[in-house]
């Protein structure tokens, strides 16, 4: 079909888009022969006609001007009118780094160098001060689902964290009467529904908050709304908030915000409790940091009673979010030091180097490994064995973490680290544990 035959045929815009060859497919009213985006301006000859403008909010759209007003209440590209627990980078701080390199841009000597500091101060100051938590039988609360048929490894691994993490919060006697339990970075709130289960479900005083930036499907907190709608057909026991982003039922609230910009005392759960205890597991990266900001933001650092967070993602920290920048160069660490770090810290879970079927091999001898295998694995000609690099990944996570206890400390809170699970479990097994210190 011709452009000719195209254009008396269909009832389609017939303005030509260059960049695609082809004509706009957006519809057109009766009469008319363009889309209200490719509408000729009529201003152009002269005439009094109504005239399209570009939006105020996004200047690639357009609008028309004796609808401005109209458009800019219901433009996609509005700025939003935040609520009052979300204050624009309220758990960052400003501050000028220089660029992230990848490791394969550092120089050798200095990577060497690096590497033997972060051996040095792992065995001066962190070394002893990380606990091996004991081994648990599984949580009370987390038995029903554990003993599922048909659950993975991978699930059966996960729940064995989360039932020791609740160990850990009884153990450090963080559960008290009128307290929001606050899990930060909660995914489908799993570990929120286990702790409603075993410390809000038979008190009216305590709930729990479930902070999350996405938006997820089949999320644990419903089970909660499930199990109080059973038990009080006549009440729904949930609301939706005026902002769209905090869905409150009487004692679980979801609420859909970034930690970078969280005022915790201004949302309505940690409002109307005494306490606050703040968990998480496996927060990544920065995210750690903005949820320590948060624990401890003057508005609410009263009421934060306690803290367990079990971190991972290192590499995914961030200078200007990060909480201990002060305690690191106390330690001798600069900021291009800590950029490096960020890379070495992978060296701890990012693999082996071996394939799954090898990993399924029995293990090698020393007299049956070749040479290759013993004495290259490692990073720009380190010459580090395979055990070597993972150690001294493991030691630059603990590090970054050891910096947090520190920043906890100087708080006002009793802070420490713990191996609350084998690394059997989780490579990822270290968990920052931090109580208010009683006068």
């Amino acid at each position: 079909m011709t452009l000719d035959n195209l254009e008396s045929h269909s009832p389609q815009c017939q303005f030509f888009v260059l960049r695609k060859k082809r004509l706009c497919r957006m519809t057109v009213r009766p009469g008319h022969s363009y889309c209200g985006e490719h509408q000729p301006d009529p201003g152009a000859d002269g005439n009094n006609v109504d005239s399209r403008i570009p939006c105020p909010n996004d200047p690639k759209h357009t609008c028309f001007a004796s609808k401005l007003a109209k458009h800019l209440t219901i433009c996609n590209a509005r700025l939003e009118e935040h609520p009052a627990y979300i204050q624009k980078n309220v758990n960052t701080i400003t501050e000028d780094s220089p660029p992230k390199k990848s490791l394969t841009e550092i120089p050798l000597l200095e990577l060497r160098a690096l590497t033997k500091k972060v051996n040095q101060l792992f065995e001066q100051y962190v070394q002893n001060e990380i606990e091996t938590l004991t081994d648990r039988d599984i949580h009370p609360v987390v038995v029903e689902e554990f003993a599922l048929s048909g659950r993975t490894e991978s699930s059966l691994r996960h729940l064995r964290q989360v039932s020791r993490l609740m160990y850990v919060i009884e153990e450090e006697e963080m559960v008290q009467e009128s307290t929001c339990y606050v899990e930060l970075g909660a995914g489908k709130g799993q570990l929120s529904y286990f702790a409603w289960q075993a410390w809000c479900a038979t008190s009216k005083n305590s709930r729990v908050l479930c902070v999350e930036r996405a938006s997820l499907r089949h999320k644990h907190d419903n089970k909660i709304r499930n199990i109080l709608r059973e038990s009080n057909p006549k009440s729904t026991n949930s609301a939706q908030a005026n902002d769209g982003n905090i869905s409150i039922m009487d004692e679980s609230t979801r609420l859909r915000a970034d930690l970078a910009h969280l005022l915790l005392h201004a949302v309505p759960s940690v409002e109307i409790c005494k306490n606050v205890v703040g968990f998480a597991k496996h927060l990544c990266g920065v995210a750690t940091d903005y949820s320590l900001r948060c624990l401890v933001s003057p508005g609410v650092i009263s009421k934060t009673q306690g803290i367990l967070i079990a971190t991972c993602c290192h590499h995914r920290c961030q200078r200007d979010g990060y909480v201990a920048n002060e305690h690191l160069l106390d330690l001798g660490l600069n900021a291009e030091e800590f950029n490096i770090i960020l890379g070495v810290v992978s060296w701890a879970t990012c693999g082996d180097g071996r394939s799954r079927s090898k990993k399924t091999e029995p293990k090698e001898t020393s007299s049956d490994r070749s040479p290759d295998t013993t004495t290259t694995v490692g990073s720009k000609g380190l010459g580090l064995s395979r055990e070597e690099r993972e150690e001294i990944g493991r030691r630059a996570k603990a590090l970054l973490d050891w910096g947090r206890v520190l920043y906890l400390r100087k708080c006002g809170f009793s802070a420490h680290l713990a191996h609350y699970v084998p690394n059997t479990v989780s490579l990822e097994n270290i968990c920052i544990i931090a109580k208010r210190e009683t006068p």
